[in-house]
């Protein structure tokens, strides 16, 4: 009697777990869901020049910080800031603090997991960087770089990508590497143009960088910040680079990658979570921008602290309140989350999509306060119930409806999808 007891177990928890799988099939098939290509090293010269810039101080203007300071590799390639700290910080307890000196970002610091993937086109919150591969075109903050005939051919035809493109617009912006403008010989310079020259200038005269250059482009005669930003991609694309999820594992067929709660996690991240509706294609984001009411804290953009994301670039009034949706490998070690870091948790945000776009009214900002020795200052929280409401009137439609209905227990298995099925460190 106890054998048939455990057999109709047995044949329970295997019927189960078949109509979970074959819902995923169903899923993936029908939004066209497919495991990452592992990435391989195809040019170590390329890779370690990318490596050593990466981390290179003579990048940034006052010669004070590189890319890694601010996209940790320690930190998930982040900073663990809810909004970034660029030139003018210090680390203080391995942590980096605010200086009188100091500029707080207006944006959360995005990863760089799996950016290097040529299929993902946007770059930045605004996507003011893109590039369109059929057609050959770049889109930057830079005219000199876009369309068919760019002015600046000669970086444009180094670049090989997004993501090649939008590393070397972080080293001529004041608040992020260059310094305020006239700190450094090369922020006195007043365009992009020149003060890329300059660093390029600067890197050549180092005789390291010039063998490491002529070694990775070996028939290059006249180096400019395209190559620099080519290497740089290059070694993000390779180092960062994350395809063995236990999700990349169980969309390759190894059905056991994943827990059966796990499982059930995925299947409401295509049903009734509607986090598909956003999180779109393999990297389940990374291509679409949307509103979701999201809380506005820091400093915003302008003098009100407002942010009105994607409109700031297009100027089209139905992109106000829209950002980039970021890919969700790893997403359970880049916190925190949304386009100024507004939540802590992965658990807080689901609690953000659940109660719909009220949940701008109700948002709890008690954990900012453990950063003010770090900001030097407690960061703005709007609450003006004027900039709320626009916040509300120009999200989706699925946040306006208060259509995504999750309960305690659906939201503990979609915690597990995204926290294990979504990782690889």
């Amino acid at each position: 009697m106890k054998f048939i007891f455990l057999w109709v177990l047995l044949c329970a928890s295997a019927t189960a777990q078949s109509n979970l799988d074959q819902f995923l099939l169903r899923y993936t098939q029908q939004f066209n869901i497919t495991a990452l290509t592992p990435v391989s090293k195809e040019n170590p010269k390329l890779y370690n020049l990318g490596e050593s810039l990466y981390f290179e101080d003579n990048l940034s203007g006052n010669k004070n910080i590189n890319c890694s300071t601010c996209h940790d590799p320690s930190l998930a390639t982040g900073d663990g800031l809810p909004v970034n700290i660029g030139e003018g910080s210090v680390l203080l307890n391995n942590r980096r603090v605010i200086t009188k000196t100091h500029q707080i970002g207006p944006r959360n610091t995005p990863a760089l997991y799996n950016t290097g993937d040529k299929k993902l086109e946007i770059m930045f919150w605004d996507g003011r960087v893109s590039y369109r591969s059929d057609w050959e075109e770049f889109t930057t903050p830079e005219e000199a770089l876009n369309g068919d005939y760019p002015e600046r051919w000669d970086i444009t035809d180094v670049l090989d990508g997004a993501l090649a493109a939008q590393v070397i617009f972080p080293l001529v912006t004041d608040q992020e590497m260059m310094g305020q403008a006239g700190s450094n010989e090369i922020a006195k310079a007043q365009d992009n143009l020149t003060r890329w020259d300059l660093l390029t200038k600067r890197i050549l005269g180092m005789p390291k960088y010039k063998k490491a250059l002529n070694d990775a482009f070996p028939k290059v005669k006249q180096f400019n910040i395209g190559h620099i930003g080519r290497a740089l991609a290059e070694y993000i694309r390779v180092e960062f680079s994350r395809t063995s999820t236990p999700w990349d594992r169980y969309l390759r067929g190894d059905k056991a990658a994943m827990s059966d709660d796990e499982k059930r996690g995925a299947v409401l991240f295509f049903s009734r979570g509607r986090c598909i509706v956003c999180h779109t294609g393999p990297h389940l984001g990374g291509e679409v921008f949307m509103g979701v009411a999201s809380p506005q804290i820091g400093p915003g953009k302008d003098i009100k602290h407002n942010d009105e994301g994607r409109f700031l670039i297009t100027g089209r009034d139905s992109d106000r309140y829209k950002f980039r949706v970021p890919p969700l490998r790893n997403v359970a070690l880049t916190a925190p989350y949304f386009h100024s870091g507004a939540y802590q948790t992965l658990s807080d945000v689901l609690d953000h999509y659940v109660g719909g776009v009220d949940s701008i009214d109700t948002y709890n900002d008690a954990w900012l306060d453990t950063l003010n020795s770090i900001f030097g200052e407690r960061l703005f929280v709007e609450t003006n119930h004027y900039m709320l409401f626009k916040k509300k009137d120009h999200a989706h439609m699925s946040m306006r409806n208060n259509m995504i209905n999750l309960n305690e227990q659906q939201k503990s298995w979609m915690l597990k999808f995204l926290e294990i099925s979504l990782t690889e460190k």
